[in-house]
């Protein structure tokens, strides 16, 4: 299987359209991720994700894979306070995401078993370097 994408959503709310405003907010602020993994990685051979699909679940105590497809498009986990999160600026939301991401990775790519994780870890870097400045 080949990663070529990064999906960030929202957890279910109990309300359809809660979920999907709230989904709209986390992409708008998290589509930098997918666009710098595809400029930088494009995709990472494995044998786990075609997609890496985020969940932010407010119940969540940790990352977790919560949803296992043999098809490639797993579900990952991970907590997420939105009231902390509403708070953030603009600059910090990216930072907050950046080190999100970096956290899904170290979680995910034990599981992954990449023909070569120095993709990943460079992209990582990439974006700690990058982000952590702005």
């Amino acid at each position: 299987m080949r990663l070529r994408a990064i999906n960030i959503f929202s957890a279910f709310l109990g309300n359809p359209e809660k979920t999907k405003e709230r989904t709209r907010l986390l992409r708008k602020d998290s589509d930098f991720l997918y666009l710098e993994y595809y400029n930088v990685v494009r995709y990472c051979d494995n044998d786990f994700i075609k997609q890496l699909n985020v969940e932010c679940d407010e119940k969540a105590k940790e990352i977790a894979v919560t949803l296992k497809l043999s098809d490639g498009y797993s579900v990952i986990t991970m907590p997420f306070n939105f009231s902390l999160y509403q708070s953030l600026s603009p600059e910090d939301k990216k930072f907050f995401w950046v080190k999100e991401i970096t956290k899904v990775f170290n979680f995910v790519l034990p599981l992954m078993n990449c023909k070569s994780n120095k993709k990943i870890s460079d992209f990582i870097n990439y974006l700690n370097d990058k982000y952590k400045n702005e």
